[in-house]
């Protein structure tokens, strides 16, 4: 197995990603009327932490993957055009937050209708993908390869890009995260901007070391998310060490999956089919179905 290296000049990138996630997620659990009160935590994210991530990025100089999802697009268009002209990439993270095993045979035009509505608002196809808690379905690789999507990055598997081949005729890079490098895992437990940043720089250090990819997940809301002020002057100071680190780059999704395509090792098939004969005789039930083994 040919042991994977990263381009001249690059010990450990970092790749800043987004989770636009703004009603979408409050839609779960009420309805549009009632987008208010307890349930505007998403509304502060658009209203007053986009604005400020987008300077604390550019003051920074780091362009960052912005994963979104059709139904938040279509809610707000010029939010995700600014982040477009900042210089972010702006990826897919489906229709809405409906887990994708459950879609069945409309999983497809599911992911189509997403992707075009991303294409009719920012000018251009979104190349990567995020699946909402994770979760792929049989066919979820296979059908984002066909669509054109150059990469997943739903997997927490590897510690660098790596590369699928779902058919004997498509290929889709995976770039992997972390789960400890994300926000809402620490915030949702109500622990300080501080502590999250202790834990992340001490994850970082670990990464760096070994040389791997370091993959920290950023959510657009004001509950769970990383934009009141007072984290994201935590946050500015993380990124501003770490940047600081020689051979530390930050990289979009397209560009680490640019670097798993021509890495030249051999693609893995798809993590699926082993588990077929289980997969067709198993209901859904959340986390605990459709994962491989």
């Amino acid at each position: 197995m040919k042991s994977f290296s990263w381009p001249e000049g690059i010990r450990c990138p970092v790749f800043l990603s987004l989770n636009f996630d703004a009603e979408v997620h409050d839609l779960r659990h009420t309805t549009e009327d009632r987008l208010f009160g307890r349930f505007s935590y998403g509304r502060y994210g658009i209203r007053a932490g986009l604005p400020r991530l987008l300077e604390m990025y550019a003051r920074r100089g780091i362009a960052v993957t912005v994963f979104v999802t059709a139904s938040d697009a279509i809610r707000h268009p010029d939010s995700v055009r600014a982040l477009r002209d900042a210089g972010h990439e702006i990826a897919s993270r489906g229709a809405d937050l409906t887990p994708l095993p459950t879609l069945g045979e409309s999983e497809r035009g599911v992911l189509e209708q997403a992707r075009d509505a991303l294409a009719r608002i920012t000018g251009e196809a979104p190349k990567g993908f995020r699946a909402a808690g994770n979760e792929l379905g049989p066919h979820t690789l296979r059908l984002l390869a066909e669509l054109g999507y150059l990469y997943d990055s739903s997997f927490q598997d590897h510690d660098h890009p790596y590369v699928f081949a779902p058919t004997a005729s498509t290929k889709i890079a995976e770039i992997p995260t972390v789960h400890t490098l994300d926000d809402s895992l620490h915030y949702s437990g109500r622990h300080t901007h501080a502590r999250v940043m202790k834990v992340w720089g001490e994850e970082f250090e670990g990464l760096y070391q070994e040389g791997c990819l370091a993959p920290l997940t950023m959510h657009l809301r004001g509950d769970l998310g990383s934009t009141r002020a007072a984290r994201v002057v935590a946050m500015e100071k993380l990124l501003s060490d770490i940047g600081a680190r020689p051979g530390v780059r930050f990289l979009t999704g397209a560009q680490l999956a640019a670097i798993a395509m021509s890495f030249g090792g051999a693609p893995e098939g798809d993590p699926f089919a082993p588990h077929e004969p289980t997969l067709k005789v198993t209901p859904y039930r959340g986390d605990l179905a459709l994962k491989p083994g």
